[in-house]
């Protein structure tokens, strides 16, 4: 009895790809490390090569994960839009911008990057970001 796979995982995302669920696209971007006229931050970003333009599907967190993503002070609201997005792709430099400050840019919306996460087979990897507004 065959029980060799490896052959049946190289065709899982190509499968994916081909449903037509990956409709949108993300650019990954890291700080410049420039400074402003204060010497504070440029809060510059600039696109990580090879990291652009990546086919992905964006989604809302899983719902055996609910949590509240709303806190409500008097002043002001802060929602945290969460997002789950697959990208069409192992990128072994996006898990390593986790907590590096960088940003993901999909469709046009700037979310934080929270972390990245490659499956077990090395064909894809996932992203959990956060869009900030108040």
């Amino acid at each position: 009895m065959n029980q060799n796979f490896s052959n049946e995982i190289g065709l899982v995302v190509p499968a994916a790809i081909e449903t037509g669920l990956c409709v949108s696209l993300c650019t990954l971007q890291a700080p410049d490390g420039g400074l402003g006229p204060s010497g504070a931050p440029s809060n510059g970003f600039v696109d990580i090569v090879g990291l652009t333009n990546i086919p992905c599907m964006d989604a809302v967190p899983s719902d055996s994960r609910i949590q509240a993503t709303e806190v409500k002070d008097l002043q002001e609201i802060l929602a945290k839009g969460l997002r789950h997005v697959f990208l069409t792709g192992y990128y072994p430099a996006a898990i390593a911008g986790t907590g590096q400050g960088w940003r993901a840019v999909v469709d046009g919306v700037v979310y934080d990057l929270l972390g990245a996460e490659p499956d077990s087979q090395g064909t894809q990897t996932r992203l959990h970001l956060q869009l900030s507004s108040v």
